[in-house]
């Protein structure tokens, strides 16, 4: 069957219809006309695959990644960077129209759009590494991403070697981090493996890199044993002028040279200001406000992501408070007035809890950052009775996908 795409939805496909109903069909442009096969039907949409692509969007070229249309990891692809620019600004515009929001998103590019990633997961199957297809957990074997850094690549491709000789059942995926010139290996198991001294035996073949194994659910978590099963090495970036000991569960922006100007930017914003940076992770953020702002408290939940911002706080104007932001929040607005909060949270957004203690508190300003804008859409309209957004900017931290980092402003609404 055949359909026009007329528009992009929030994940990046482009939208159809048939039969009167809409239809989303991922690896598609708007203006595009397609034939197309339902994979998934519901009472209110329908999930298409394009079979042919009929008419093609002028700004459409071909993918250099094998892996496009099966793999899960990226959306844009498929069209030169300028229309994946106006394509996000687009998306953003639709879901902050529905809180109200009409006024000028600026863009703030990558620098590059291939080979940005300093930071990649893998998963781990049948001694092979790849990812899971779009929409699914079924794994794709990966021999090489796009995305990744050289150095993370290279990295990959040893781990690869690795596991084709000696092999790693247990493992479930590899978390493979670059620090400047080092780059930092991490295998993580659902459980913890009694005889991993004895894998741990066969790790010289990864010569001068650090080899961690973490047991847990996921890296990012205080409940994960972590050990460093081969050459232990401190780990030190140098970002901005700064050198920071880093912990390899501790959360980084995947995308240096974006990061550096959304850091500016804030910085910049909040100089000369009283600041909490809420979810403030390893404390570099919190560090630069420092340097610029008359006073910076900054709270994180994760220990070790904590233990590394104390190890950057050299100066009287700046505490970092191990916490839950929710608790921590109600404490220091009784003993301090502040000018603005930078909320960064995770993907999941801010607890309520947050959201209210900072309206009842009338904090002047808010600086939200955020990678996830449905949940920033939805805090939001929490915040909106008391805020106005002033302005909204796009840090393209992810090129060639769908996501986004989003900056957005919001100031206190005049009291009368």
């Amino acid at each position: 069957m055949k359909t026009k795409i007329f528009d992009i939805s929030y994940e990046g496909a482009g939208v159809g219809q048939v039969d009167g109903k809409i239809v989303f069909v991922p690896k598609t442009l708007p203006d595009e006309e397609v034939e197309i096969c339902l994979k998934k039907q519901t009472n209110s949409f329908a999930v298409g695959e394009a079979e042919k692509i009929i008419k093609e969007n002028p700004h459409r070229v071909k993918s250099e990644c094998p892996y496009f249309v099966e793999c899960g990891g990226c959306d844009f692809l498929h069209c030169d960077y300028e229309y994946e620019k106006s394509l996000k600004t687009k998306i953003l515009a639709s879901e902050l129209a529905k809180v109200g929001f009409d006024g000028k998103i600026e863009y703030q590019p990558s620098d590059k759009r291939l080979f940005y990633r300093n930071k990649v997961k893998f998963e781990i199957r049948d001694n092979k590494l790849g990812f899971f297809k779009a929409k699914s957990n079924e794994f794709l074997e990966v021999k090489k991403c796009l995305l990744a850094s050289e150095r993370i690549e290279n990295a990959a491709n040893l781990v690869r070697n690795f596991l084709q000789e000696f092999g790693m059942k247990e493992a479930k995926s590899v978390y493979i981090k670059e620090f400047n010139e080092t780059v930092t290996i991490c295998f993580l198991f659902e459980k913890n493996v009694k005889n991993w001294q004895k894998i741990a035996k066969k790790l010289s073949f990864f010569g001068n890199f650090s080899v961690f194994f973490a047991f847990g659910k996921i890296l990012e978590s205080d409940k994960t044993q972590i050990v460093c099963a081969y050459n232990p090495q401190i780990l030190n970036k140098t970002f901005m002028g700064v050198k920071a000991q880093s912990s390899i569960s501790a959360f980084n922006q995947i995308n240096d040279n974006v990061a550096e100007k959304l850091y500016n930017f804030v910085v910049e914003k909040a100089r000369g200001k009283r600041v909490v940076n809420a979810y403030s992770g390893q404390g570099l953020l919190t560090y630069l406000l420092s340097k610029e702002c008359k006073f910076v408290y900054g709270i994180e939940y994760q220990k070790s992501a904590h233990e590394s911002a104390e190890k950057l706080a050299d100066a009287q104007n700046i505490k970092n408070i191990c916490g839950k932001v929710e608790e921590q929040l109600p404490q220091i607005l009784l003993t301090d007035e502040i000018s603005c909060i930078v909320l960064d949270p995770a993907r999941e957004g801010c607890d309520k809890a947050v959201l209210k203690c900072i309206v009842d508190g009338k904090i002047p300003e808010i600086f939200y950052i955020s990678c996830n804008f449905s949940t920033l859409r939805r805090d939001i309209v929490f915040l909106r009775e008391l805020y106005d957004i002033e302005s909204v900017k796009i840090f393209d931290m992810f090129p060639c996908t769908a996501s986004l980092e989003t900056a957005c402003i919001l100031r206190i609404k005049s009291q009368i």
